[in-house]
């Protein structure tokens, strides 16, 4: 009896030892799987690879047209339509312009007085001739009179000049306007006060000039002199 109830005590042992190595193997089993499964899944958790940059926007076209073509401008008009307005006549800087010629012959300088000149400058009555017959004379009468005695001499009174723009001068009563006359462009006449020194004749009665603005000052552009 007691060698059958060993016997029988040996077989529940082994089928016990059995049942616990299957049961290692199935959980060693699952800890593979699992191991397995992540990392089968881990590409899936991998960051996403970037598109490739899109161009950067460029924005709409613009349609450039053209900037509207202006009036000529004027000294004056009507209130309508689209126009174009001459700068205002400055007075002080036209009898800035006139007291620089008028230094220019005090110091019998011809070399400031061809610094007043446009490049296009030239007798009032005959601009076409050009720069050279204007100061040609310029020359001969610095040479041939002392003008220098002119200092401490009232020879302009700055009240007494008179100015004309283009549209002035198409009213009555007013000057002719000079042949190479251009819109833009002033008649100025200036009565010299000191026309002798000594018995000795200087200038005329009346200085007269044709100034345009050039680089925000006026220059002469025709030169004369006339009697009263």
């Amino acid at each position: 009896m007691r060698s059958s109830r060993c016997r029988v005590t040996t077989i529940r042992a082994s089928r016990l030892c059995r049942l616990r190595r299957a049961a290692l193997a199935l959980v060693a089993a699952g800890a593979c799987g699992a191991v397995v499964g992540c990392a089968g899944a881990s590409p899936a958790l991998q960051a996403p690879v970037a598109s490739a940059e899109l161009p950067p926007r460029r924005p709409d076209g613009v349609v450039v047209e053209p900037p509207p073509a202006l009036p000529a401008p004027v000294a004056r008009a009507d209130a309508r339509g689209v126009i174009a307005l001459r700068e205002p006549l400055a007075g002080d800087a036209v009898r800035e312009a006139v007291m620089q010629v008028v230094a220019a012959w005090e110091r019998g300088s011809l070399e400031a007085l061809v610094a007043l000149l446009t490049v296009d400058a030239g007798p009032v009555d005959a601009r076409g001739r050009g720069r050279g017959p204007l100061v040609e004379s310029w020359r001969l009468r610095l040479r041939a009179h002392e003008y220098a005695r002119l200092a401490g001499l009232e020879v302009v009174r700055p009240e007494r000049i008179e100015r004309w723009t283009w549209d002035d001068l198409a009213a009555p009563g007013t000057p002719g306007r000079p042949a190479d006359m251009r819109p833009e462009e002033v008649l100025v006449r200036v009565p010299i006060e000191t026309t002798h020194v000594a018995g000795e004749k200087l200038f005329d009665d009346v200085m007269v000039l044709v100034l345009r603005r050039e680089e925000g000052k006026y220059r002469v552009a025709g030169y004369g002199e006339t009697a009263n």
